[in-house]
C-alpha cells in the first residue's frame, strides 16, 4: 500500500513540474527518486563517492528513496567537503542524516527537512542537500528545492557518485524549466534595486536570480532620481533581463496665485484701517471729555436730560458715533491682516508633484510582455 501511494505521488509531481504538452517517455528510466537506502554505519571512505544501488533501477513513478549516508573523514584524507569539518560535527550529522532518511521513507517530508537542517547546520554535505531537495520538491517548493540541488553538485560527482549526480542534473533541469530567471543590470552607481522587497543589486552591475513563475514587484531608487517602479510577469523557463537607467529628477516649482507684492498691499491696507481708527478713536474720546467738563460747569450739582442744551447732547452723540466708527475700522483692520496672512501662505512657491504613467517592455525569447509604472514624486 505504501508503495503504490508513494508511486500515485510522484506521478503528480512529475504532471505538475514538467512544461505543459510534455508527456513521460513510456520507455523506463533511471528515477531520480531511487538512490540507495542509508547504511547503519558509514559506507563509504572519505576518498571514495557513494556507490549505486545493486538493487534495480525503478521507473519514475517509484517512491523516492534517500541518498546513501555520507562517509565520516578520516585523519590521512580530507575531502574538499568535509574540510575544516571536525570528526564529532560529522558523526553527529550522520546521526541526524540518518533519522531524517527514516521519516523520508515514511514520506513524513517535513520531519525530514528539519533532521536535515540540524545536520546541514553540524556539516553540509551534497548527499543531505540532494535529500533535502526531494523533500522540498514533494512539498511543492521547487525554489528552495533548487538552491538545494544546486549546493549538492557543486562538487560534481564525486560525494553524490554518478548515478545521484545524473540524477540531480535531472531534477535540476525539470525544475529550472518551471522557474523564471531574471537578470537585473544597471550602470548608475549606488543605485538600489529590490525585487519583491529583497535586495537584489546595489551600485553599478548585474545581478541574476531564479524566481518562480509569476507577478514580482521590482522598485529601483537613487537620491536625486527619480524612482522606478516596474511590475513584472516572468514566464517560466525563461530568461529576463532588466536594464535599469533612472532619470535625474526636475524640480518643478509653481509660482504663487497672486503678484508677490498682492499680500503685502493687502496687510498695508489692515495697517492703514488701525492707523485711522485709532485716530478716530481718540477723537471721540477728547469729545466726550469735552463734553464731560461742560456739563459739570453748567450743572454741578446735576441736570436732568430736559434741561442738557440741544448743542452739548449733539456733540455727545458724535463721540458717541465716532467711537462706533473707530471700533469698525479696527475690526477691517483686524480682518484685513488675517487675509493677507492666508493670501501670504498659498502665495508661496511649492514643488509640484509629478504623477506620470511609465511604459516598460519585457522582451526575452519567446515572450514579451508589456506594463505600465505610476511615479509620483
Amino acid at each position: 500500500m505504501r508503495l503504490r501511494v508513494a508511486a500515485a505521488t510522484w506521478i503528480l509531481l512529475v504532471a505538475a513540474v514538467v512544461e505543459p504538452g510534455a508527456r513521460a517517455d513510456p520507455t523506463p528510466v533511471a528515477s531520480p527518486a531511487a538512490p540507495a537506502k542509508p547504511s547503519p554505519t558509514p559506507v563509504a571512505s572519505p576518498a571514495a563517492p557513494a556507490k549505486p544501488s545493486p538493487t534495480p533501477v525503478a521507473s519514475p513513478a517509484a517512491p523516492a528513496k534517500p541518498s546513501p549516508a555520507p562517509s565520516v573523514a578520516g585523519k590521512k584524507s580530507v575531502t574538499p567537503w568535509a574540510r575544516g569539518v571536525p570528526e564529532a560535527a560529522q558523526s553527529r550529522a550522520l546521526q541526524l542524516f540518518q533519522a531524517g532518511n527514516v521519516f523520508f521513507e515514511q514520506a513524513k517530508y517535513t520531519e525530514a527537512v528539519a533532521k536535515y537542517e540540524i545536520a546541514l547546520a553540524a556539516w553540509d554535505h551534497p548527499n543531505i542537500r540532494f535529500n533535502m531537495a526531494i523533500c522540498l520538491i514533494n512539498m511543492r517548493q521547487p525554489l528552495v528545492a533548487w538552491d538545494h540541488l544546486k549546493q549538492a553538485l557543486r562538487f560534481g560527482d564525486a560525494p553524490l557518485g554518478k548515478r545521484l549526480h545524473t540524477e540531480a542534473m535531472t531534477y535540476l533541469a525539470v525544475l529550472e524549466s518551471s522557474l523564471a530567471e531574471l537578470t537585473v543590470a544597471s550602470t548608475q552607481p549606488d543605485i538600489k534595486v529590490m525585487v519583491d522587497g529583497g535586495q537584489a543589486l546595489t551600485g553599478a552591475g548585474e545581478h541574476t536570480m531564479k524566481l518562480l513563475a509569476g507577478k514580482h514587484q521590482l522598485v529601483a531608487t537613487l537620491p536625486g532620481y527619480v524612482t522606478d517602479s516596474r511590475a513584472l510577469d516572468l514566464p517560466a523557463g525563461k530568461s529576463v533581463t532588466e536594464q535599469i537607467v533612472l532619470v535625474p529628477e526636475k524640480l518643478k516649482i509653481a509660482r504663487g496665485r497672486w503678484q508677490w507684492w498682492t499680500p503685502w498691499a493687502v496687510a498695508g491696507s489692515s495697517v492703514v484701517f488701525g492707523l485711522v481708527g485709532g485716530g478716530v478713536y481718540l477723537s471721540a474720546r477728547s469729545e466726550i471729555k469735552h463734553y464731560d467738563q461742560d456739563l459739570a460747569r453748567l450743572c454741578p450739582i446735576g441736570c436732568t436730560d430736559a434741561e442738557i442744551p440741544g448743542a452739548l447732547k449733539s456733540r455727545a452723540t458724535s463721540a458717541r458715533h465716532k467711537s462706533e466708527v473707530a471700533i469698525a475700522l479696527w475690526s477691517g483692520a483686524g480682518a484685513l491682516a488675517i487675509t493677507a496672512g492666508v493670501m501670504a501662505i498659498l502665495n508661496r512657491p511649492h514643488k509640484l508633484e509629478d504623477h506620470r504613467v511609465t511604459p516598460g517592455l519585457t522582451v526575452a525569447r519567446g515572450y514579451v510582455g508589456v506594463g505600465i509604472s505610476l511615479t509620483v514624486d
